[in-house]
């Protein structure tokens, strides 16, 4: 990269976001320039966003973009199914969820089913076996079949590419084939921990990811537990019965404590789902596979995919039934209080194995991420680095998003974490990349209504479509949540001595007062001192409960317009390490001498705000990184 006229090479992994629609390829040297921002994901070092055409150096391998091409015909070829069913096969065959819709996503999730929406270990384990069985004959020998399976599988795992969660997933097929071709017990618990350590060694944060503990425990389940409730089913039902409801049944058993610590909730109806539709994940698998290698026999490729389509919808249709299905929400306490009990009676633990289990529960049961971002938050400020996305919750999945922050995959891990699937209003205050840029491509993963802009070119270039332009004096209700822009004004302004970063463009930043019953969320994208004197010598700022700190918390700050707003709490949407020096020393020491509970994504991570209606003075603040001591009633509120 080239900086203030220096060439600096470095070899770190770094986001790229673009708008333009050149064809990257794994393997392609690309020339590419744009704005470096600070980011807080683990896996990359920041994030690039451009708005140029990304120049490419040199091509991919051959090899590479054969597999390209054979990923993006398929995906065109299962497009023609325009239904949930459809965008399901890609998914399980070729690990592309871009088809799935974020409504389907979370009906699978609480189903019980999200291991269905992409390649998983069960996945690569079907093609494995299918390849062994069909060479068995040309290749009579184990071990040369091992190997040429073994080949097979890499092919497929370089098909689907190989991130982090198809690594894994690859890495975990492995080991359930060696474990049930060897029948060895000691050579599964040997090959298991050897896949989590080779694993971790590759890419250490998958140590931290909730996927990879989950791929883990599920694994160990079909390993260790999958055989014993087999046998046991075996006495009462036939083996091939027994076989299909022991393996949902053992992974589920396996990951519900740790998807309880998660959600805070389980599906009742999670292993019955499972029962439904594991007799048909082979079929589709082996069905969609077939169609994949048989693209250039149009005839044969089509039937098996239209087959495979046939049954992925009965996979929806159970899915679906999640709508209704009943939920168990349970206080973690009370369920390791459960499993204490029961070790203690089942093995008369020792008081050291005694004092360990409680100091695992008792941490277990501390620990922030547990219910985040609680059941009754009113308020997400959502962590996007060096940018802004706030979401106020409407009830029942829906929300209303002012700004984006400037990454899209951000901002829908956020949406995601929080159960926000429609976006009846999303609000873009400003023309610069950290407020509009996660939005790119947000319409096709999430049910979006009517858009509200301050008229920026930029921000209607990267959604494609115009947005509504808003401007002061406008009003709008949703549901019980009164807004008022208050800015921009009609006419444009003009001003003189710009402090700050001296733009115009934070100056036309469309500012928002939402009402709630009798709660007052003052939301100011960024604007700087000139417009925030105005807007305090227009309106009344009295008794504002919540303020979203204009500009990151920058220095730039009209005193009198924070010492009218005198809101209770104060977030700052920031990003870690940012070179702008956000927040600033003076703007946090002037909201906490105003009595401000004042919260920044850098140091807090998401930030969830929950209240009473009946008790609009009572805030509960809830953070992953920070723990209040009104925790519980963020949880059980």
């Amino acid at each position: 990269m080239d900086i203030a006229g220096s060439r600096i090479k470095l070899r770190l992994p770094l986001r790229v976001l673009n708008r333009s629609h050149s064809k990257i390829l794994p393997g392609q040297v690309i020339k590419v320039s744009g704005q470096l921002i600070s980011t807080p994901e683990r896996r990359v070092v920041a994030t690039l966003i451009s708005s140029q055409d990304i120049e490419i150096i040199s091509e991919a391998a051959l090899f590479s973009q054969v597999l390209t091409n054979v990923r993006t015909s398929f995906k065109e070829k299962v497009s023609r199914f325009s239904d949930n069913a459809g965008a399901l096969i890609p998914g399980m065959i070729i690990g592309d969820t871009s088809l799935q819709s974020i409504d389907f996503s979370n009906q699978m999730r609480r189903a019980g089913l999200s291991h269905l929406t992409a390649v998983s270990g069960a996945n690569f384990a079907i093609v494995s076996s299918l390849v062994f069985f069909l060479f068995r004959r040309i290749i009579p020998t184990i071990v040369p079949r091992i190997i040429v399976t073994s080949l097979a599988l890499s092919i497929f795992l370089l098909l689907v590419r190989p991130s982090p969660s198809v690594l894994r997933a690859g890495v975990m097929a492995a080991v359930i084939l060696f474990a049930r071709a060897t029948g060895n017990m000691r050579h599964a618990v040997s090959s298991l921990a050897a896949a989590i350590t080779l694993l971790v060694l590759l890419d250490p944060f998958q140590s931290l990811d909730p996927g990879f503990i989950l791929s883990v425990l599920a694994t160990s389940g079909l390993i260790f537990l999958s055989p014993i409730l087999s046998q046991k089913f075996q006495r009462r039902i036939p083996e091939s019965l027994a076989e299909l409801i022991a393996v949902p049944c053992a992974a589920t058993i396996m990951c519900t404590p740790y998807l309880l610590l998660l959600t805070g909730q389980i599906s009742l109806l999670s292993i019955l789902f499972n029962v439904m539709v594991s007799p048909l994940v082979a079929p589709i698998t082996i069905l969609g596979f077939i169609s994949l290698i048989t693209m250039p026999i149009d005839f044969l490729s089509s039937l098996a995919l239209t087959t495979a389509h046939f049954l992925a919808r009965w996979i929806t249709v159970v899915a679906s039934w999640s709508d209704n299905a009943p939920l168990l929400g349970m206080n973690i306490w009370f369920f390791f209080a459960i499993i204490f009990v029961g070790l203690f009676f089942k093995f008369r633990m020792s008081r050291t194995l005694q004092l360990a289990v409680f100091l695992i529960a008792s941490t277990t049961l501390i620990h922030p991420m547990v219910s985040f971002p609680g059941k009754q938050w009113k308020i997400v400020q959502c962590d996007v680095g060096q940018g802004d996305a706030l979401v106020i919750n409407l009830g029942s999945g829906s929300g209303i998003l002012f700004d984006s922050g400037p990454d899209p995959a951000l901002l829908l891990n956020c949406l995601r974490k929080i159960g926000i699937s429609k976006l009846p209003l999303v609000v873009l205050s400003h023309g610069h990349a950290d407020h509009y840029f996660g939005a790119s491509g947000l319409e096709e993963k999430i049910t979006i209504g009517e858009i509200w802009s301050n008229g920026s070119s930029h921000v209607e270039e990267v959604l494609g479509k115009t947005p509504f332009t808003v401007k002061r004096g406008m009003k709008a209700t949703i549901s019980d949540i009164s807004l008022e822009v208050l800015w921009p004004q009609t006419e444009n302004a003009n001003f003189t001595n710009l402090q700050g970063d001296g733009s115009a463009e934070n100056n036309k930043s469309v500012v928002v007062l939402v009402t709630w019953n009798g709660v007052r969320i003052l939301v100011t994208g960024d604007i700087e001192p000139e417009v925030q004197s105005l807007i305090a010598r227009d309106y009344d700022l009295a008794n504002v409960d919540i303020l979203k700190v204009p500009h990151h918390g920058s220095r730039f700050q009209d005193s009198k317009f924070l010492q009218e707003t005198s809101a209770s709490i104060a977030l700052i949407s920031v990003g870690q390490g940012n070179s702008y020096g956000h927040p600033s020393p003076e703007t946090l020491g002037s909201l906490e001498s105003r009595g401000a509970s004042t919260l920044r994504t850098d140091t807090s991570g998401p930030i969830s705000v929950a209240w009473r209606f009946d008790d609009s003075a009572s805030r509960y603040i809830f953070t992953t990184r920070t723990l209040r001591k009104e925790w519980w009633l963020v949880q059980w509120l």
